[in-house]
């Protein structure tokens, strides 16, 4: 009854949208995209272990973003659910940059990957955590190519740092997705290794995007999912 309830909720979140999807996230990177004000954004990514990740963003002014994510395990499948305690992130634009230099933006997204309801509850996969990021159109119109460095953890705090690049294809229909992530100075002292992600983007209409993504394509060790396949689909609207 609780993944049939679920997924009432998710096909009606979706086809109400009424408004251009976002790009506030590649894939697992921040970019420098931010929801203008009185809109938001919906996103349900479906990945590996039959997990649901549920988050929405809301544009609360002109330079500031506010969210909540939320992620059910095994809601796909037969297993029992778990649900993971609620994520918050905020995204707020500092500078939005000129012809010569790029926009910045800082914010915090707690929100991991791969719950464990436990006694530790954690996550196997780390939130972004405290994040900068600066980005720009690069060397052909709608090339957007977003460096960032991010802090995650408190009781063991570790920098690390992420690239990611969005490519369109065809007519703004189509994109190429691809990022750099978890890049540590020091990676054999790394709680987690860093992770190449790539993907395509679609949009159907000019409501609704859909994301089809390969991530940790040379993944080797425990605690890893090499070439996990991963299925997204965002929308937003206006209030």
């Amino acid at each position: 009854m609780f993944r049939k309830i679920l997924g009432s909720l998710l096909s009606v979140f979706i086809f109400i949208s009424l408004s251009f999807a976002s790009k506030t996230y590649l894939i697992d990177t921040p970019t420098l995209d931010i929801l203008s004000c009185d809109s938001y954004d919906m996103g349900f990514r479906f990945f590996s272990n039959g997990n649901v990740l549920s988050k929405i963003d809301f544009g609360v002014f002109k330079f500031l973003n506010v969210g909540l994510s939320l992620e059910s395990g095994r809601i796909i499948g037969y297993d029992h659910a778990k649900i993971a305690i609620p994520a918050l992130q905020v995204k707020f634009r500092i500078y939005d940059g000129n012809m010569t230099l790029p926009g910045i933006v800082v914010g915090y997204d707690g929100q991991g990957y791969f719950f464990n309801s436990g006694s530790d509850d954690k996550y196997l996969q780390r939130g972004k955590g405290v994040y900068i990021v600066a980005g720009r159109e690069f060397l052909i119109e709608g090339l957007m190519l977003n460096i960032g460095i991010n802090i995650n953890g408190f009781s063991k705090p570790e920098t690390h740092g992420f690239v990611n690049l969005l490519c369109p294809i065809y007519n703004e229909m189509t994109y190429f997705m691809m990022e750099y992530d978890n890049i540590s100075y020091f990676p054999k002292l790394s709680l987690e290794a860093a992770r190449f992600n790539f993907g395509l983007k679609f949009s159907l209409t000019e409501y609704i995007d859909v994301d089809f993504i390969v991530r940790d394509c040379f993944a080797k060790g425990d605690n890893r999912f090499p070439c996990e396949r991963v299925f997204k689909v965002i929308c937003s609207s206006k209030f």
